[in-house]
Order: structure tokens, then C-alpha cells, then sequence
């Protein structure tokens, strides 16, 4: 009875996962594309078009993952002839994980520094040093992952097809990547209650200073896009890394398969696509050059009826000009 609710669970929620899974990588893609049309190179907008290009790489790899490890061989009945190639897409998987939460960090250290250094800040994070941190936030992880399954003596690409697996489901490996996440969500907010102190301070401060008002007020929302996108990472992912332990060896669910424990995988499955489908309405949404090109690239095109003279003025400036201003600060609105 159990492989036949089996069956009927992976036969309808798969393809949907899937579907859910192509919508978010277009929609993250679209945030990507939208670089193109802004001139402007600041260290928080570098790594949140990474991040969104993470995500829609994550996207991808989750759909397919879930095809061919799962669809393929319940639904289509096509065993796999080798486990090398699911084993790959399970450290891209993993790995995709870890380059999501680095750029989190990433972007709350640059935040931050952006808060406390105001003017000088670029000089501390030059453009040149972003490049060279997004680069390793995405080679690390997938490599280090791909050396650990290389590395276990008759086990993972050392066995014939690559049948074993039990180092994979190892309570010490995956209690060791579930306290790398933890601790850089811990650090991540460290960053933020720190923005927040340090905005507080510079009001209190300054209470008369309109100019400075201003800069506080826009350091506030900049902190409040932040963590609407931490929190879609919490609630997005959260749930994954804890079945991910729960799941290991010698913890209560392993090598279980009971439909409670499908249920369980294709709620977090759902819950991580809630994640990366959340994360492009708040970057169009709260991030002024993202937004223009969202509602002067794309919106206007698809609905002609839409007029865009009922927008501010400010919004309805050419994207490349406003861009590409001298003095322009990138700051999340």
C-alpha cells in the first residue's frame, strides 16, 4: 500500500515541483538579465545578481535532480544503469545550498559596511575583491563537495558505478554541513542587529539633520529588504538542512520510507520553492534599478495598456542614465 501512495505522490507532485521549479529559475533569470540594462557596478547589487543567478542555477538542479533521481526510476520504471551522475547533481545540489547562504553573508557584511563607512566603504570592498568572493562562493562549495565523494576508499566515485553511498548518509558529514549553515545564519544576523545599532546611533545623533534623516531612513529599508530575503532563506531552506540530519545515520528517519517521509520531502521541496519563487518580487519590488527595469523593460511591453506617466518622475527616468550617474548609491529600497 505504502509504494502505491508512493507512486501516486511522486506521479502527480513531481511534475508540479518541476513547473514550480522552471517558474523560479525564469522569474530569478529575469532579475539577472536586468544587469545588463543598469551601467552602475556597487558591491550589494553584484551580489544580489549573483544571488538571484544562484538561485536560478538551484532552480534548475532541483527540477532535474527530481526527474532523474526520482521520477525516472518510481514513475518511468528506469532504474539507473550508474549512481555517478545522481550523485553529481546531489553535490551541485548541496553545493547550491552553501553558495545561497555565502551570498547572504556576503551581502550582510556588505550592508553593513555600507552603514558604517558611508563614503569610503567601496575602498574597503572594491568591485575587483566581489568578483573574486563570488567566484569562490561558487566553486567552493560544489568542488569541495564533488573531493568528499572522491575521497572514500570503496565508496561514492571510488565504487564501481558509483553504488556506494553510505559515507553520503554519514551523521558527522551532514551534522558538519548543517553547522556551517547554522553558523553563518548566526553570523548573518550578527551583521544586521549591527546595522540596526548603528543606524539607531547615527539618527539619534543627528536628529536635526534632514540629509542625514534621509540616508537613515533609506539604511532602514535597505535593512528590511535584507531580511525579507533572510527570512525567505530560513523559511525556504531551514526545514531541508533539518530532515537533511534527521535523515542521517543512526537518527531517527534513517533509511525510512514511509509515506509520512515523501510527505515530509515534498513539503520541503514546496518550501524551498516558495523561497526562490519569493526572492524576485522582493528584488522588483524593493530594489530601485531591478524595479525599473521590471515595470519600464518588461511590464510595459507585456501589458501596453499600462501607463507609465502615473509613476513618479523619479521612477521614469531612462534605467542606463540613471544607472550610470556619477554619485549614484546603490541602496535597497
Amino acid at each position: 500500500m505504502d509504494s502505491n501512495v508512493k507512486y501516486f505522490m511522486y506521479e502527480i507532485f513531481i511534475p508540479s515541483i518541476i513547473i514550480l521549479c522552471c517558474v523560479a529559475a525564469f522569474l530569478n533569470f529575469m532579475v539577472v538579465i536586468s544587469r545588463l540594462y543598469c551601467k552602475m557596478r556597487s558591491a550589494s547589487l553584484e551580489l544580489t545578481y549573483s544571488l538571484a543567478l544562484s538561485d536560478t542555477w538551484t532552480s534548475i538542479v532541483i527540477g532535474f535532480s527530481l526527474f532523474w533521481n526520482s521520477y525516472k526510476p518510481v514513475v518511468l520504471n528506469i532504474p539507473h544503469s550508474s549512481y555517478c551522475f545522481p550523485l553529481t547533481l546531489e553535490a551541485f545540489r548541496t553545493g547550491g545550498l552553501l553558495t545561497g547562504i555565502f551570498h547572504l553573508v556576503a551581502l550582510a557584511f556588505t550592508h553593513y559596511m555600507t552603514i558604517k563607512r558611508p563614503f569610503d566603504h567601496h575602498k574597503v570592498l572594491p568591485i575587483r575583491t566581489i568578483y573574486i568572493m563570488i567566484f569562490f562562493m561558487w566553486a567552493t562549495p560544489p568542488m569541495a563537495l564533488m573531493i568528499y565523494f572522491a575521497s572514500n576508499s570503496g565508496q561514492g566515485y571510488q565504487s564501481e558505478k558509483c553504488m556506494g553511498i553510505k559515507f553520503y548518509e554519514n551523521f558527522y558529514f551532514r551534522a558538519l554541513v548543517s553547522l556551517i549553515i547554522v553558523f553563518l545564519i548566526i553570523l548573518t544576523t550578527i551583521f544586521y542587529i549591527k546595522m540596526l545599532q548603528k543606524i539607531t546611533e547615527v539618527r539619534s545623533k543627528t536628529a536635526s539633520n534632514s540629509q542625514t534623516l534621509g540616508a537613515s531612513a533609506r539604511g532602514r529599508r535597505t535593512v528590511v529588504t535584507a531580511v525579507l530575503i533572510f527570512g525567505t532563506f530560513l523559511i525556504g531552506w531551514m526545514p531541508a538542512s533539518i530532515l537533511y540530519i534527521l535523515t542521517a545515520e543512526s537518527m531517527p528517519l534513517y533509511n525510512k520510507h514511509s509515506v509520512s517521509i515523501t510527505i515530509m520531502s515534498i513539503a520541503v521541496l514546496v518550501s524551498i520553492m516558495a523561497k526562490t519563487l519569493c526572492n524576485p518580487i522582493i528584488y522588483a519590488t524593493r530594489i530601485p534599478e531591478i524595479n525599473q527595469f521590471v515595470f519600464q523593460k518588461l511590464l510595459y511591453r507585456v501589458l501596453p495598456g499600462r501607463n507609465p506617466t502615473i509613476r513618479r518622475q523619479s521612477e521614469l527616468e531612462p534605467l542606463k542614465t540613471r544607472c550610470s550617474q556619477p554619485n549614484a548609491h546603490s541602496v535597497m529600497l
